[in-house]
C-alpha cells in the first residue's frame, strides 16, 4: 500500500499542491499537516503515518525536505523504514527504495548526510583545540577581575565590612564574592 505523507512548515503555507501530487501519484491514504520540520516539534499526523505503515508498505512524499531538515535525521528514518521492510519514494528526485536502483542513490545519500555530520564533528573539535592552545577556554566569562578580587579580599581580612558592603563597593553581587574570596576563620 502507498501512504503519502504531506506537511506544510507555516499556517500560511499551502498544502493542495502536495496533495494533488500524492492523489496523482496513486496514494492509497494520505497524511498531511501543517507543523514545522524542526526537531522535537509536535507533528500527530507524521506519527499516526508511521504508525500506520506495515512491512511491503512504501511511504510516498513530495519533497525530501517533507520528511525533516537534518540528513542525520533522514539517515535514521531512512534506515528505521528498511529495518521495518517499508519502501520510500520521493517524487520530486524520482527515488524509489523499493527498486534497487533507488535504494542506491538513497544509501549515496544517507551515507553523504554521516560524513557530513562527522566532518563537522572533526571540524568543530578541532576549533575547540585551537581556540584552547590560544588560551581561549570557551564558556562564560567571569564576572570579577582579578584586581577586583584583590580588593574585595583585602576589605574581607579587615574584617569592618559585610559581604553586601564589600559587594557594592567592589561592583559585584555577594555570591560572586562567595565564589571567588578565601573566606574562613582566620
Amino acid at each position: 500500500m502507498d501512504i503519502g505523507y504531506a506537511r506544510v512548515s507555516t499556517k500560511d503555507q499551502i498544502l493542495d499542491r502536495q496533495l494533488d501530487e500524492l492523489t496523482a501519484a496513486g496514494c492509497d491514504q494520505i497524511y498531511s499537516e501543517k507543523a514545522s520540520g524542526k526537531k522535537g516539534a509536535d507533528r500527530p499526523q507524521w506519527d499516526r503515518c508511521l504508525a500506520t505503515l506495515r512491512q511491503g508498505d512504501r511511504l510516498v512524499v513530495v519533497e525530501l525536505s517533507r520528511l525533516g531538515r537534518h540528513l542525520g535525521e533522514l539517515a535514521k528514518l531512512s534506515e528505521e523504514l528498511q529495518e521495518r521492510g517499508i519502501g520510500l519514494k520521493i517524487l520530486n528526485l524520482g527515488i524509489d527504495t523499493t527498486t534497487p536502483a533507488g535504494k542506491l542513490i538513497f544509501n549515496i545519500v544517507a551515507a553523504v548526510a554521516v560524513m557530513e555530520r562527522e566532518l563537522l564533528i572533526e571540524r568543530t573539535h578541532s576549533g575547540l583545540a585551537a581556540a584552547r592552545a590560544k588560551g581561549n577556554v570557551g564558556g562564560r566569562r567571569r564576572s570579577i577581575t582579578d584586581e577586583q578580587i584583590k580588593e574585595a579580599q583585602e576589605l574581607y581580612d579587615e574584617r569592618r565590612f559585610s559581604m553586601e558592603k564589600i559587594a557594592r563597593v567592589v561592583g559585584v553581587s555577594p555570591a560572586t564574592l562567595y565564589r571567588y574570596l578565601k573566606v574562613g576563620a582566620q
